[in-house]
């Protein structure tokens, strides 16, 4: 069985395919045969050795994939040999054609999706799904800010707020390119940050008021700015720093309480590793049935094999790619 490991923490270069044994599934759980593999910015962190501090190699890369159920352990409940699901496996381990998964970490998507669509699903929709309604507790007829509009999690949270009633619904995004495909997917308006003052622009669409809503994941100036961009009662649910380079700790802005206080904003922060979406039944089911009632499709963006998962990871980290980015096994 082949399998991405990074045997030494660097750049794309680092991730080599190694012959390994095939897993077993443990008693409770089950093994999956992988058709697509989903790409993330933490997947990228983690491969510089940067996702904790007592990381230590060999690094196996990938939190979340879709397949096919080829096997069960004895006390295995609730899948059955066959199905099509997803995991979110935070384990990490997922860059590979076969995989073992906790009862914990396997999910059923929205009806009808490809495999593609599964393995592009859940780390996207459920994470902006849970910033916007967990965290921000955000309302029809708000107007909501997404930071990297035109990226895997963007896209899914332009998507969810439109189709919630959110008005204006913003992005943002590096170029006119970007922002014109992020007007396509349904958002009222994009700032193109290359060139345009986001607080600015901002004000202009919404009478001065300022945004009800943000989801952040840039770091850096544009969260600086998206703070600024805040209304009074406004909401800002930050979900990473990907303009950070490796000493992220000591290059994000620290936020002061009476900052909070004088302008009356409210600061979350969400890293879907903490959420365990299987234990949350319920509200997994809500954001299915809301994506099945709204017809919403995650954007699958560029695709490579397993073998030139390298090549992906200099795409991500290039700026060069729009919304999910997969290796096919």
């Amino acid at each position: 069985m082949r399998q991405i490991v990074v045997e030494a923490f660097g750049g794309p270069e680092a991730l080599v395919l190694r012959e390994v044994p095939e897993p077993k599934p443990a008693e409770d759980g089950w093994l999956l045969e992988t058709r697509a593999i989903g790409v993330n910015f933490a997947d990228v962190v983690g491969r510089r050795g940067r996702y904790t501090k007592d990381a230590r190699p060999p690094f196996y890369p990938g939190l979340e994939a879709s397949g096919v159920i080829v096997a069960a352990g004895p006390r295995a409940r609730g899948f059955e040999r066959g199905e099509r699901v997803l995991t979110l496996n935070f384990a990490g381990g997922c860059y590979a054609e076969r995989i073992a998964v906790g009862p914990g970490d396997v999910l059923r998507g929205p009806a009808g999706f490809s495999f593609e669509e599964l393995a592009a699903f859940a780390a996207t929709f459920g994470t902006a799904w849970y910033a916007m309604h967990e965290i921000a507790r955000a309302r029809s007829g708000e107007s909501a800010l997404v930071t990297a509009a035109a990226g895997a999690v963007g896209t899914a949270a332009i998507a969810l707020a439109a189709s919630h009633g959110l008005r204006p619904v913003v992005g943002a995004a590096g170029g006119a390119d970007k922002c014109a495909f992020v007007r396509e997917l349904g958002a009222d308006a994009c700032i193109d940050y290359t060139r345009q003052d986001l607080r600015a622009e901002v004000a202009a669409l919404t009478g001065g008021r300022g945004v009800d809503y943000v989801l952040e994941s840039v770091g850096g100036e544009a969260l600086e700015r998206a703070l600024e961009s805040l209304a009074p009662m406004g909401r800002l649910v930050t979900i990473g720093y990907s303009s950070v380079d490796d000493k992220h700790a000591d290059a994000i802005k620290r936020i002061h309480p009476i900052t909070l206080f004088q302008r009356s904003i409210s600061v979350g922060g969400l890293n879907v590793n903490n959420l365990r979406i299987a234990g949350r039944a319920a509200e997994w089911a809500r954001l299915v049935a809301h994506v099945e009632q709204h017809g919403l499709r995650p954007v699958v963006g560029q695709t490579w094999p397993l073998e030139q998962a390298a090549a992906a990871h200099a795409a991500l980290e290039g700026r060069k790619t729009r919304g999910k980015v997969l290796l096919i096994p």
